[in-house]
Order: structure tokens, then C-alpha cells, then sequence
């Protein structure tokens, strides 16, 4: 089930487990390669995506997935302290559900309770809406008592309905009822209390291979610095122009922001 806030456009262009284990034995030859993360989509619904976790993290990249946690494939990992699961949460069960499908808050709470016994870093993901945004605290309080013990949480703010209907690529709306956008001062004021994306000193570069093999310079981004056959050298040169431009507000999609610009532009 498609969540009802998603504003990703979804496409039928996959990638095979060897197109991504190429480009990465590709970049590793020019630049350390670290950390890997996968979001989607759900990424459980491939077939062979729990061995490409596998042969990345034989080779010691920590690998990230980000995933509603509706479908538990958590035996076929084997390396389970060499990944973090980020489990989308939105809030309490009857919101969450809301958006997600009935049921769905209460599977992704018991593959995140069995994820941490396999050994797994965990997180949430967690949406916020002017509905949920009061309920944060009760939230937290609520997770504590149903997993038993704290949880590391980022909260993201609806993307704001100008960029939604403006993005070049997606210009994806989704439901708006029972599901409203943050103003500025409230986004402003949860990104001083709380773990926020984007954060509130952006920054948050990294190189984005897409399943279309177009790459980009931010996981939302809109202009391509190239694609998976594109040298290395010549994709981090390209990165590198991105990050120093001083029009960007530390961000390499300057038009964008992540679609909180006007905030960034009043600090």
C-alpha cells in the first residue's frame, strides 16, 4: 500500500545487484567508500536485496535501510552490527496507520523489537504534519514503553505544499486532509528541539545513484552530476562545484532546499 503522504514518483527502472557492486568497486578505487544507505520505495520487496547487503558488508561498508518495516527479511542478513535499520514510524498507532494502512503500525514495531535482538542498529523516521506534531512527546513515550528502551528519532516536516506541486521531477501532492503542512515557525522551532532532515545546518552531502543509474549530489536532488558510468574523478569533481557554491546555503540544490528555502534564507 502506498503511503498517502508520499510524494516519490515511483518508476519500474531497477538496478541489479552487480550494477551497484561495480560503480561501488568503482568509487572505492578513488575515494574510501564508508557507508551506504538505501531507501526506496521499500527495499525489502526486491528479491535479491538482503545478499547485496551482504557482499557490502563483507567488504566492511556500514550499510543504512531506510524501510516501513512491514516485511521481515531480517534472518537473510547476516552481519547484522555492520546495519541500521531506520524504521518509518508517523506517529502514534491510529496516525501512523492513518497514512500507512491498519495493521501497519503494529508489524513495523514488532520487526524493530526483533531487529534489536538480531543485533541491529536501529532507528526511526518519523513524519510530522500539524496533526502529529502536539503528539511528539506522547509518541516518544509510547515507543519507549512498546520497545523498552530509548530510540534514536529524526522527525521530518511535510515537505510545504509550494514544493510539492512546484518539484520538476515528482510534483506530487498526496492527501492533504488530516495530513497538513507545518508553517516556517513551527519547522523552525522542531528543528531547534529535535533531530530533523534536512538538518538545520543542511549539509547533509552525499552521492545518490537512482534506479534510473542517473546520480545525483543530494538524495532529493533534481539536476544530475552524472550517471553510473560517469569517471569517478570527474562525478566528485562535480559534486565538489555543488558544495562551494556560496549561493547554496550550504545546500547543492539551491532552489530546493529540501523545500524549506525560505526558511534558510531568513537566518
Amino acid at each position: 500500500m502506498q503511503c498517502k503522504i508520499c510524494y516519490t514518483k515511483k518508476t519500474k527502472s531497477l538496478l541489479s545487484n552487480q550494477e551497484v557492486l561495480d560503480f561501488v568497486k568503482r568509487y572505492q578505487q578513488i575515494q574510501k567508500l564508508e557507508s551506504i544507505t538505501f531507501c526506496g520505495g521499500e527495499v525489502f520487496l526486491l528479491k535479491n536485496f538482503s545478499q547485496l547487503v551482504n557482499e557490502l558488508t563483507k567488504q566492511d561498508i556500514f550499510v543504512q535501510i531506510i524501510s516501513n518495516g512491514t516485511i521481515d527479511r531480517l534472518a537473510e542478513i547476516k552481519q547484522t552490527n555492520m546495519v541500521n535499520l531506520i524504521i518509518s514510524l508517523d506517529g502514534l498507532e491510529k496516525y501512523h496507520d492513518l497514512n500507512r494502512g491498519h495493521g501497519n503500525f503494529a508489524k513495523s514495531i514488532q520487526l524493530l523489537k526483533k531487529a534489536i535482538k538480531l543485533n541491529f542498529h536501529t532507528e526511526v523516521f518519523s513524519i510530522v504534519t500539524k496533526e502529529n506534531l502536539n503528539l511528539i512527546s506522547q509518541f516518544e513515550q509510547e515507543l519507549m514503553k512498546q520497545i523498552g528502551k530509548k530510540i534514536e528519532i529524526t522527525y521530518h516536516p511535510r515537505k510545504p505544499k509550494k514544493y510539492l506541486t512546484q518539484h520538476p521531477i515528482s510534483n506530487i501532492l498526496g492527501q492533504v486532509e488530516n495530513f497538513n503542512f507545518l508553517d516556517l515557525k513551527e519547522v523552525k522551532q522542531l528543528m531547534k528541539q529535535k533531530k530533523t532532515f534536512p538538518p538545520q545546518n543542511l549539509t547533509c552531502y552525499q552521492i545518490s545513484l537512482m534506479s534510473d543509474k542517473k546520480i545525483y549530489a543530494c538524495c532529493e536532488g533534481i539536476q544530475p552530476i552524472g550517471n553510473i558510468d560517469t569517471d569517478i574523478e570527474k562525478l566528485i569533481q562535480n559534486f565538489q562545484k555543488r558544495v562551494i557554491n556560496k549561493n547554496c546555503l550550504n545546500c547543492v540544490e539551491p532552489n530546493f532546499v529540501c523545500g524549506f528555502k525560505e526558511l534558510f534564507l531568513e537566518q
